[in-house]
Parts: structure tokens; C-alpha cells; sequence
């Protein structure tokens, strides 16, 4: 029996407890009992049952002192429930739940760690006596404390059901690595897996565990994070620059740190250890800062196993997802994965509250975005913040592209640490004419050496297709490897796409035939065209942001896995999804209409060269000679500076200043605007216009009896209401007069008003044709004409949209929002996504962004009018609006669509297994999940189970939060 045991044993036989008849206050009325029992979560079911057992009821199968009564059972099943991957506990000898329910009564006997008492054993003044704590205080306090010791190991019991593994025979299963990643394509895709056989396994973990007894740590951490590393990641070992960074004087002392390497360098690795440091030692949580929602959900995705092992949450906020201020944890410490919106959104409810010192790490992936207009603004905002501050918060920022990193030092005040270390060497060429030539960066500057003269067999007509002979650059490496092919724009990507499937030679149309059958029947699915399915046939398919998100998952497991050869792409690829390649061909010197920046020709030729596949990496820009000396001098001129872009949103730095007591102009003065900029700035200036401008708008306003100060500046209740939305001071005054319009007769008939009040104010940069606006408006339902007639929207409106005349009486704005609105209204009644598209005539893509962003909009607009006393009453309307709207599917689907990297299409195939439920994963074994779900390899089947895991743990601990503010207030 171990110790924390036998101390909850002893507490079974206080005759105190017995004496103050705790038990008849925990079990209360069994009617009552049961009614919160049927009406709550599974998970609250669970928490409910261990804390709220009696005798006559003891069918739970969370007993909350499960551990000490497994170690005392004498039966030696092994089968289990809810198997696990290993906790850092050598947990193998627990014995199975079922085997408990053999005897009953001894179940109830020990199930949990209060001693039941009978009420007729309670009197009245005992009853009375616990609740009035003036009269018996001190006996109080000790109950009190037993209470809470009890609740507390009720939420033990509950987290250890989910993450212990209770059957010895699934331990192995973490040790087997590798993957496939067609995770999405339901139909007969057979993919290569060269998994471990148990033997083999058994050897990679005894050899794991050697190497564990003959060290202390690996890297500060754990030992069992050594073979999560290499289960989860396949690294075996750091490269030395990684080493180097750990174990910096910077890192030692909690400094700031930038740190920069060229792309593929590995920067993110020595990020998640600092990160697992930060919970697992310093018992602080972290933040880390992720440019896109996409990259948000996929670490997510990879680091859940690592939470479920290593007892810490990994919690998401990204669009409409997150806590906001976040729970308060006392026995967990979290990793907060966050978009640069939802982050600084973050940073400010902890500063609210006084609890910005819970984080002791963070971490922004790609720092040179700081620079870019809107989210740069956003990005330093936060940053500046966080310095102002002065909470002892490290920050580690780590970028590719950072042409003036002493700036970016001295405003982080941050040590640097530069390297151009890649795994695998990278050659680069550029195409003048029919030569290729070698790119040579010396001390004497960007030497162009020429390599060799391309001659393919083209026929006449081929060379009259493709001139540049792109066709023969990508059949060199295909399809024995695999080549990105970036282009300046959405439609070049498929032209080019489809010049490639007409030049292919018949090696490589004859390879991997029925996978690819298989993947073009699943997009066909997804309401794919008949264009990108017959190219993927081919080997071949374009990816850009007019696709699906379902596809272009498709699409990139796909290409990793080798079924798809060459993928056309535009530039975002390059910096929002890994995808590394054999060769990179850039296809035009231009990213749109704009010449290509540096800094998106180093993103795009370091996605060239794949460690462990490959020996080198090629990148071959082709370039028309007369455009040869711009694109020479832009890359021989070393990477731009990157430059404040906070000017035009200072509003958004001084107004949530005033409403957290910092000093507006040592706010301004800690800025990048400030430090890295020329002189010619006046930094007081600034300051005094803008406060000034906030005064004016009404957001700001002085107090009766100032003292002169800028720190007296009230913020009024819309200014407050817009900083708790996180909307933008023009975005919020639209709101209110959304809600004002509303008001006055809301359209309850359906969602589709309330879909208007969040459709994003720009309408997304939607300009529909009128006349397809008339058709659609003629086929309106009663609740639509109603919605439209309230924003004055009429048929004399619709005729003039018809007849080509200007529409005077209503502002564009609201017409293309309406436009929108009724796009979102069709995906909320579950239409599908392609059909969408094509009746409203936007890219597939851009609609399932529209959702997107509107879910995250209706986060902010619930929370601006819980600020509002006025207009509480559509915050519950708007909440439940963006929880729906996130996803837009099936209700028995939105469960499992809330996992990371989890959409429709793997959705229905968990669903058609059985899966319908987090619960119901979090219960699988990995075996269970490949043998029912087609397609689906150990690994992924691995990361899903600790994805829900996870889900389910934070869901728990949520809980225990809730119950904790409860109890701290039952000691005071």
C-alpha cells in the first residue's frame, strides 16, 4: 500500500468524520442525486458517480480509489476497459475492473475513499452543527478539508482511468512508429507500412530503457520523454546546434532568446523542450504562437501524446475555441497552443485578473510575421505587453527570415543565437534560356555558375506546350521521388497542373494506379472536380486556398506518403504546411503580380530536401532573361529588414493600456515602432494624438477630478466591451448598430439573422453578381424575406439588382453580408460544402473560411454583449451560434469534429465504426481502431486515441477547477 493510500485509508475511520455526518451532506437526496446524474456530461456522470456513491448504488466503473483496491485484488486479469500507452508510471500490474465487480459488496466496501454512514445514525444537530460554522469551527475546518481531500481524489480517479494503462499487452504499441498518411480517403487505398514486430519492439524498448538507467535526464526532462521522442517524432538524437541552443547561458538564466536557422533546421524541437521544461519543472504553463489555424490543430495533434504521458494539457485556442480568462489549475499546468488573435486575447484575461505570472514561457513561431500589416500589429501588441509587464515571462521567438535581427533583440531584449546549419544540403539553380545554372553564395557575393544544358525528347508539339521544359525538370525526380512546383497564382497552379498530366512518360502514369484510383474517387466525394480527380490519376494536383479543407488534407497525406508525385501550389504552402520534396521548381520569379520577395524565395526553396530520405535537396527557380538583374540584385541583397507595422492600430495597443493600468507612453516607448524605427518618430507625439482620437470616439474618457495623469483615462463600457470581444473599435461600433437594428425585431423564425450579426463586416472581400443575387432572392422563405425586409432589403431592392440599376437605399455593405449570411445559413442546416460553393459561386475554400472566421466572430460578439448590460440577452443566443457554427455538420459528428485534424471525412468513417463519442475513443485500443477504420496506420491510430484522451482530461479537469473556486471559498 503506497503512502498517499494509506492515507486515505486512514481517513475511511475518523470517527470525527462519522461524528459530523459529512456523508449525509455529499449524498444528499438520492432523487436529486439521480436527476444530476441523467442531465449531465458523460464526464460529469463519471465525476457525479465516484463522488455520489452509496451502497445500494455501486455500478460505477470509476471507483475512486481504484489504485490501492487493484494492488489488494487477488485476481490477475489482465483485460482491460480503457487501455492506455504507458504513464510514466510502471502501472502493468493493476488488475482488470471487471474482475471487481465479482463481489459487490466489497466494491462499495472500498470504491471510494469516504466511509458511508448511515442516516439514521445522523441527527438533526449533527446536521445542524456542520452547517453553522461559528459554532463549531474548528471540527468545520477538518471536515472541510476531508471534503475536499475527497473531491479531489474522486478527479484523481477519474484521470487516471483515462490515462493509466491497465493492460500489459497494448504497452508495446508506443513504440511503433510509423505511419501512413492517407488518414482521410475511405476507400480502397492500400499504403505501405513497415511496422515493428513485436519482437522488435520489445528490443527498441529495453534498449530505450537502457539508455534511460545510464542518465539522469534528457535534457532536463523526464526519461520517458526520450521514447516519446522517438516513438512520435522518429528522432533518436539531437544535432548539435540543438544541443548548443538547450544549453545557452541565455536559456539558463530565463533570457529572452531569438534564435534563427534556415527552414527544415529543426527550430520547432528545441521550442517543445523548452516548452516541457517550462510545465514539467518549472510548473508554470506556456504559450506557444502559431501563425494559422491549420498549424494550431496539427501541434495540437502531435503533442496530446505527450500531455496524456507526461500529466499535462495541451489546450487549443484558435478561432472560436479557448477559455477565455483560462481555467485556473492547481494541480495541472498547461501548454496553450494559440493563434496571434486568440493569444494576445489570452495575455489580457490573465492580466485582468491578476494572473499573468501562471505563465512562465512564450514561444512565437515565424517572428518575422511582427513585420506583416494587421497581424504584425497584433503580434507586437502582445509582445510589448507581455514586457510591460514584467511578470518574469521568458520569451522565445524563432524565425527562417529575419533580416535585422539586433532590432528584434533589442526590442525583446533578447539574446541571439544564429546558425545555417540544414540537415540535408541544398543546391539552388535558376533556368536562364536552356541552361541551368548554379547559385553560389561567396564572400564575394551570389556567384552564377553554369551547370548543364537541358535537352529532353520533346516533340514538336510538346515543346510548343511547355517551353520552359518544366515537364522535363519534374520527370527527372519522379516517381521515384517527389517535387513541389510553386506558381504565382490559384489559376496558374492549375494550368500548370494540367500541362504536367498531358507530359508525363508512363513510368510514372503506371505508378501506385489504385491508390490513386482511390484518392480520386474520395475527392469526387468531397465534391471535388472532375479536373484535380483526373489529374491525381496522373500523380499530380494543385493545392491552393480554393480548395477544401478535406481536400487539400487528402491532398497533403497524399503527397507525403508518395501517391500524389507533384503538387502545383502557390506560395502559402511554403509557409503554413510541411511538405518537403526531393526539388522545388519555382515556376515564375512573382508571388501574384508582385516580384519575388526574399523572404518567400528562402520559405519556398527550404521546403527542398527531406532528412532520412534524401542526401540533398534541389531548388531551380526559372527566370525569362529579361527579367534575370531585378530577381539577381533581390537575392544577392540579403533578407529585408522587418519593420514595425503598428502605426495604423496604436488604438489597439492604448485603449485595453488604459483598462489594465499601464502607462500608455511606456507602453509606446517599449514598442518595435519605438526601438526599431527611425528617430524621426515622436514617441509623446504618437501618444497624445491617439489618446486624443479615443477621447473623441467615446472609448476613452477623463474622470471627474483628474489629476493629469494618462493613467486616470476611463475606459467606458463600449470601449470595455470591445477589448472583452477582441474587436476592433470600428468592428464593435458596427455591432452595436447591428444590435440596435435588431433589437427592434429580431427574426427568430431561424438562425439566419443571427448568422448576419457575425458575418465578418468586409463580407469576406465578397462581391456577388446581382443578378444571381436576384435569383437567390426570389427563392427566399418566408424567414428570409423577413430578415431581409428588417435590413431593408426589399423587392423593389431585388428588381433594381435585376435590372442592373443602382441600389441607393441600402448600403453595399449590408448586401454582400446578407449575401454571405445566406451562404452561412445553407452550411448551418448542413448543406454540403461543394454544393455551397457552386450556388453561390465562391471557391469551396473560401466558403469553409467565411465559417471559420464567422465562428470566432460570434466567440467576440457573445462576450462584447456580456459585457453590455443591455444586450445580455443575446449573448446565450450568439454563444450557442459560434459553438454550431464551427463546423456546420451532422450534430452526431461535432463531437468528434472538435479533435485536432479530425474533419468530415474521418469523422463519418470513426462514426460508421462505432466511435460516435470522444468517450468512445479515449476506451480503444490502437488495435481496435485499425481494425474497424480503413486506412488507418498504428501511429495516427495512436495520436487519435491521445487526442481524445486529452479532450477528455481537459473536460475533467474543468471540472475540478470549478469544483476547487467552490472550495477555496468553503475556506474562507
Amino acid at each position: 500500500m503506497n503512502s498517499q493510500s494509506k492515507t486515505i485509508m486512514h481517513g475511511l475511520s475518523t470517527p470525527k468524520r462519522r461524528r459530523l455526518g459529512t456523508g449525509r451532506i455529499i449524498r444528499s437526496k438520492d432523487g436529486w442525486r439521480e436527476s444530476f446524474i441523467a442531465n449531465s456530461t458523460p464526464i460529469t456522470q463519471q465525476i457525479a458517480s465516484a463522488l455520489l456513491k452509496t451502497p445500494e448504488r455501486c455500478e460505477s466503473p470509476l471507483p475512486c480509489n481504484q489504485i490501492e483496491f487493484m494492488r489488494d485484488s487477488g485476481n490477475n486479469s489482465v483485460c482491460s476497459d480503457i487501455p492506455c500507452s504507458p504513464g510514466i508510471e510502471d502501472l502493468s500490474d493493476f488488475q482488470n475492473w471487471k474482475s471487481l465487480y465479482a463481489n459487490k459488496s466489497n466494491v462499495c466496501e472500498r470504491a471510494t475513499p469516504r466511509d458511508f454512514v448511515d442516516d439514521n445514525e445522523i441527527t438533526d444537530e449533527m446536521f445542524q452543527s456542520m452547517l453553522e460554522l461559528k459554532q463549531s469551527q474548528n471540527r468545520n475546518a477538518v471536515a472541510t478539508e476531508e471534503f475536499i481531500q475527497e473531491v479531489e481524489d474522486a478527479f484523481d480517479a477519474v484521470n487516471q482511468s483515462i490515462t493509466h494503462n491497465l493492460d500489459n499487452e497494448h504497452q508495446d504499441n508506443l513504440f511503433d512508429t510509423k505511419d501512413s498518411f492517407l488518414l482521410d480517403i475511405q476507400t480502397g487505398i492500400v499504403v505501405e507500412e513497415n511496422n515493428h514486430t513485436r519482437e522488435e519492439a520489445n528490443q527498441a524498448k529495453s534498449k530505450i530503457e537502457l539508455q534511460d538507467a545510464n542518465s539522469n535526464n534528457f535534457y532536463g526532462l523526464p526519461p520517458i520523454t526520450r521514447g516519446l521522442f522517438q516513438t512520435f517524432r522518429n528522432i533518436e538524437k539531437f544535432y548539435d546546434w540543438q544541443e548548443e541552443c538547450l544549453n545557452l547561458d541565455a536559456i539558463k538564466e530565463r533570457q529572452n532568446l531569438i534564435y534563427a536557422l534556415p527552414t527544415s533546421g529543426g527550430k520547432t524541437l528545441v521550442a517543445e523542450v523548452l516548452m516541457l521544461r517550462e510545465v514539467l519543472n518549472r510548473k508554470h504553463n506556456a504559450l506557444f504562437i502559431l501563425p494559422f489555424v491549420a498549424i494550431v490543430q496539427e501541434k495540437i495533434w502531435a503533442l496530446s501524446p505527450f500531455a496524456v504521458q507526461l500529466d499535462f494539457l495541451v489546450e487549443e485556442y484558435a478561432a472560436g475555441k479557448g477559455h477565455l480568462p483560462p481555467k485556473k489549475r492547481r494541480k495541472k499546468n498547461s501548454i496553450y497552443i494559440a493563434t496571434i488573435e486568440k493569444g494576445l486575447a489570452l495575455v489580457r484575461s490573465l492580466m485582468e485578473l491578476d494572473r499573468l505570472h501562471e505563465i512562465g514561457l512564450i514561444v512565437v513561431d515565424e517572428l518575422h510575421l511582427i513585420g506583416e500589416p494587421g497581424r504584425g500589429a497584433t503580434l507586437e501588441i502582445l509582445l510589448t505587453t507581455v514586457l510591460v509587464a514584467d511578470k518574469n515571462i521568458q520569451i522565445v521567438g524563432m524565425s527562417a527570415t529575419i533580416g535585422n535581427l539586433p532590432d528584434l533583440a533589442q526590442f525583446l531584449r533578447a539574446a541571439v543565437f544564429q546558425r545555417q546549419f540544414r540537415p540535408v544540403e541544398l543546391r539552388e539553380y535558376v533556368k536562364l534560356g536552356d541552361t541551368l545554372h548554379r547559385l553560389v553564395y561567396g564572400a564575394q557575393g551570389l556567384e552564377v555558375v553554369p551547370e548543364r544544358q537541358l535537352v529532353y525528347d520533346y516533340s514538336p508539339a510538346a515543346t510548343s506546350l511547355d517551353p520552359d521544359m518544366l515537364g522535363g525538370l519534374v520527370a527527372e525526380v519522379v516517381p521515384a521521388d517527389c517535387c513541389l512546383v510553386f506558381c504565382p497564382t490559384k489559376r496558374n497552379c492549375e494550368n500548370v497542373a494540367a500541362l504536367l498530366c498531358k507530359l508525363q512518360r508512363k513510368e510514372m502514369l503506371s505508378h501506385r494506379v489504385a491508390e490513386r484510383a482511390a484518392l480520386s474517387s474520395a475527392l469526387r466525394a468531397e465534391g471535388g472536380s472532375g479536373e484535380l480527380a483526373r489529374a491525381v490519376r496522373c500523380g499530380v494536383a494543385w493545392h491552393h486556398a480554393g480548395l477544401g479543407g478535406d481536400e487539400r488534407a487528402m491532398l497533403e497525406h497524399a503527397f507525403r506518403s508518395g501517391v500524389i508525385s507533384v503538387l502545383c501550389c502557390t506560395s502559402t504552402l511554403a509557409a503554413g504546411v510541411n511538405l518537403p520534396a526531393r526539388r522545388v521548381i519555382i515556376r515564375a520569379p512573382r508571388v501574384g503580380r508582385r516580384p519575388l520577395a526574399l523572404a518567400a524565395y528562402r520559405q519556398m526553396t527550404g521546403r527542398a530536401g527531406r532528412a532520412g530520405i534524401c542526401d540533398t535537396g534541389e531548388s531551380i527557380l526559372i527566370c525569362p532573361a529579361a527579367e534575370w538583374v531585378a530577381v539577381r540584385a533581390q537575392l544577392a541583397g540579403g533578407l529585408p529588414p522587418v519593420r514595425s507595422a503598428l502605426r495604423p492600430a496604436l488604438g489597439a495597443l492604448l485603449l485595453p493600456a488604459a483598462a489594465l493600468r499601464l502607462p500608455p507612453r511606456r507602453l509606446l516607448a517599449a514598442t518595435l515602432l519605438a526601438v526599431a524605427d527611425d528617430d524621426s518618430i515622436d514617441i509623446n507625439q504618437l501618444c497624445d494624438e491617439e489618446l486624443r482620437s479615443l477621447l473623441e470616439s467615446g472609448v476613452l474618457e477623463l474622470p471627474d477630478k483628474s489629476s493629469g495623469d494618462d493613467c486616470d483615462l476611463v475606459v467606458t463600457p463600449l470601449g470595455l466591451a470591445a477589448i472583452k470581444g477582441c474587436l476592433e473599435l470600428n468592428v464593435a461600433r458596427q455591432l452595436l448598430e447591428d444590435l440596435e437594428v435588431a433589437s427592434r425585431g429580431l427574426v427568430l423564425m431561424g438562425s439566419l439573422h443571427l448568422l448576419y450579426l457575425v458575418t465578418p463586416h468586409d463580407a469576406a472581400g465578397i462581391k456577388p453578381d446581382y443578378r444571381h443575387y436576384y435569383s437567390l432572392y426570389s427563392n427566399l422563405d418566408e424567414e428570409g424575406i423577413q430578415t431581409a425586409k428588417v435590413l431593408g432589403i426589399t423587392e423593389n431592392n431585388a428588381i433594381r439588382m435585376m435590372t442592373g440599376k443602382p441600389i441607393t437605399n441600402v448600403s453595399e455593405q449590408v448586401l454582400c453580408r446578407f449575401y454571405v449570411a445566406l451562404m452561412l445559413h445553407d452550411l448551418w442546416k448542413q448543406v454540403p460544402v461543394p454544393v455551397v460553393a457552386d450556388k453561390y459561386i465562391i471557391p469551396r475554400g473560401t466558403v469553409q473560411s467565411i465559417m471559420c472566421s464567422s465562428a470566432a466572430f460570434a466567440a467576440g460578439a457573445q462576450r462584447f454583449c456580456e459585457a453590455l448590460q443591455r444586450w445580455w440577452a443575446f449573448a446565450p443566443l450568439l454563444l450557442a451560434l459560434a459553438e454550431r457554427l464551427r463546423h456546420c455538420a451532422a450534430p452526431e459528428l461535432q463531437q468528434l469534429m472538435e479533435l485536432p485534424n479530425v474533419r468530415k471525412a474521418r469523422a463519418l468513417q470513426l462514426s460508421r465504426a462505432g466511435y460516435k463519442r470522444i468517450e468512445d475513443l479515449a476506451k480503444a485500443s490502437a488495435e481496435d481502431l485499425i481494425s474497424s477504420v480503413a486506412h488507418l496506420s498504428r501511429t495516427a491510430a495512436t495520436h487519435l486515441i491521445s487526442a481524445a484522451r486529452m479532450m477528455l482530461i481537459e473536460k475533467v479537469e474543468n471540472l475540478r477547477a470549478e469544483a476547487e473556486d467552490v472550495m477555496e471559498e468553503l475556506k474562507v
